[in-house]
């Protein structure tokens, strides 16, 4: 697991995607809005580096065939993360 400095590096308009991500899965039928995808998404705010993970999750191919742009908006968090410095420990303070 690698975790990054979400105080630090994550700025408001990523902060309100992951907001509205969250939310807009409760629209999608098939998946749990609190598991797999949505869990991780949840996880971000506290610095854990899920990006991978949730591009490679199953749940991933349902949103994509139901919500296309709430697909696209979940890559375009997971690019954003991409950017941040990575650690092998946790440093977001909580």
């Amino acid at each position: 697991m690698k975790y990054f400095n979400r105080h630090e590096c994550m700025g408001i308009d990523t902060l309100k995607k992951i907001g509205e991500a969250t939310m807009e899965l409760f629209l999608v039928d098939g998946i749990s809005p609190f598991g797999g995808v949505g869990n991780m998404l949840y996880g971000l705010y506290d610095g854990f580096d899920y990006a991978d993970e949730i591009r490679s999750h199953e749940d991933m191919d349902v949103i994509k065939k139901e919500k296309l742009g709430l697909y696209e908006k979940i890559l375009n968090i997971c690019k954003d993360i991409d950017t941040y410095p990575k650690y092998e420990y946790d440093v977001t303070e909580h």
